[in-house]
């Protein structure tokens, strides 16, 4: 009998005692409850379904629009979202027009009764258009960021809601605690040269003002909360994204300091400027890539680089895991060039199997 069912038997012409009526509402809310956000076992239960993912591919002719297309040819549409997206941002105002021809490989995981479970993912989406050659877009996760679509180029298909504030990213610093740069090290005074007793005291003082704030560390340690880039002074820095301008002025530690505000509880911050861009000043809007200064050393600084701090709805978080990345390289790019050259090379084994057992 269902749950609601038995709530019924049991409430039935109102003749029920009222402990059992409660018991029975509790019940129901229970199962309301687990419906809606899921029970404590439901990780157990899908492992007893015995889970196994499946690699699938498809190859078609685009009639109507891509979306409808793919669909047709078995692709889930759920799992196409994200790709349709990719391919907005990689072809800009193009569309796809029809006989153009698309390949789609994605995974789905399966029970062991063969049903398909969650949403499928697109791994490698392919558009072959008449005008404007071929787009192809590769799922893959870089060392820093989340995982998204990139080109083959190495360049992401989408642009990131924030981007990285600099043309070339050196992280010098990353986010998170660290043991503080300007406090005198604990040897300081075992050999080697004779410290600057002017620079360390006031390195000392700068950092037992800093160091309130985090009450709950170590003495010398103290939560970073942006992440560094090494560039030499004067590299321009961009707005990560559109917003307006709430701050620009010498902020202690921070020196010459820049807050922009991209609305629904998002901001950003640049620290140790040299000097802020001419139009820089609170209440001016501002676009994605707009230069608002150029990096310094000033404020609580121990040499040349940019702070840069992404705060949601009031707290800081990790930009390197939150702003995406535009351009892979480095190791990165390495690594995804090997990915696509082994998809490439899976496909064609493929089409020669397909080949072989058509003849």
């Amino acid at each position: 009998m269902s749950p609601c069912a038995a709530l019924a038997a049991f409430l039935w012409l109102g003749t029920v005692a009222p402990g059992i009526a409660q018991s029975a509402q509790t019940a129901e809310g229970i199962f309301a409850e687990e419906r809606l956000l899921g029970s404590g076992d439901e990780e157990a239960r899908t492992q007893a379904l015995l889970p196994f993912t499946r690699s699938l591919s498809v190859s078609g002719i685009v009639v109507g629009s891509l979306a409808e297309s793919t669909a047709t040819a078995g692709v889930p549409a759920s799992a196409m979202l994200e790709a349709l997206r990719a391919f907005d941002g990689a072809i800009g105002p193009r569309q796809p027009q029809d006989g153009d021809a698309f390949f789609v490989r994605w995974e789905q995981t399966y029970s062991i009764e063969d049903h398909p479970i969650g949403v499928a993912r697109v791994l490698w989406a392919e558009l072959r258009m008449a005008v404007g050659g071929t787009v192809a877009i590769h799922r893959f996760r870089p060392r820093e960021g989340s995982e998204q679509f990139f080109l083959t180029s190495g360049e992401a298909a989408t642009q990131p809601s924030i981007a990285l504030p600099l043309d070339e990213v050196n992280v010098s610093s990353r986010f998170g605690r660290r043991p503080d740069p300007l406090a005198r090290p604990s040897g300081a005074a075992m050999g080697g040269p004779r410290p600057n007793v002017r620079a360390v005291r006031k390195a000392a003082a700068a950092a037992r003002r800093a160091n309130r704030h985090f009450a709950g560390f170590a003495p010398q340690v103290v939560m970073h909360e942006g992440v560094d880039f090494a560039v030499p002074r004067g590299t321009p820095v961009y707005a990560a994204s559109e917003g307006v301008v709430t701050g620009a002025r010498s902020n202690g530690g921070y020196g010459n300091w820049v807050r922009v505000d991209h609305g629904d509880g998002v901001a950003t911050a640049y620290g140790h400027l040299s000097r802020f861009a001419p139009r820089i000043k609170p209440g001016v809007r501002v676009a994605r890539g707009e230069l608002v200064g150029l990096s310094g050393n000033t404020g609580r600084s121990t040499g040349p680089h940019l702070h840069f701090e992404v705060i949601t709805d009031g707290q800081p978080v990790d930009p390197l895991t939150h702003a995406g990345v535009a351009q892979l390289g480095g190791p990165d790019l390495e690594r995804f060039a090997r990915q696509v050259a082994a998809e490439e090379r899976e496909r064609e084994n493929e089409q020669e199997r397909e080949a072989a057992t058509t003849d």
